[in-house]
């Protein structure tokens, strides 16, 4: 009886040992040609005129040096701060009319109001 033990006890711990650990994904060398961009959320900055910078966070960003950056597929230009691009939204559909949104429109503040565009349509508009 006490050989059936210690030989099942020995098949047991050998089974435990064989399962190992868990399997790891084989470390690869990060492409150096690859764009500055990012897939999870992290923030994204970029250099503007005039030692200034424009930053944003998303799932998904890329800095363009003197240009602005985009997050999410939003666009923020420098020289606006981190407004996104008029031409982003204008002519786009809203919900809320009358509700503006600040935005950047070619380097300079600007703003869109959401206005009724026929039926129960709304649009982004230049006011």
């Amino acid at each position: 009886m006490k050989r059936s033990l210690a030989t099942m006890l020995v098949f047991v711990g050998l089974s435990l040992l064989g399962c190992g650990g868990p399997v790891t994904e084989p470390e690869t060398a990060p492409d150096t040609d690859a764009p500055a961009t990012v897939s999870q959320l992290s923030s994204c900055t970029a250099s503007c005129p005039g030692g200034t910078s424009v930053s944003c966070t998303g799932s998904n960003c890329s800095a363009t040096d003197n240009q602005g950056v985009t997050c999410g597929g939003t666009f923020y230009a420098c020289g606006c701060g981190n407004l996104p691009a008029c031409s982003a939204y204008s002519n786009k559909i809203c919900t809320t009319a009358g509700q503006q949104l600040s935005c950047c429109n070619n380097g300079r503040p600007d703003a869109l109001l959401c206005s009724n565009a026929g039926g129960t349509t709304y649009r982004w508009y230049y006011f």
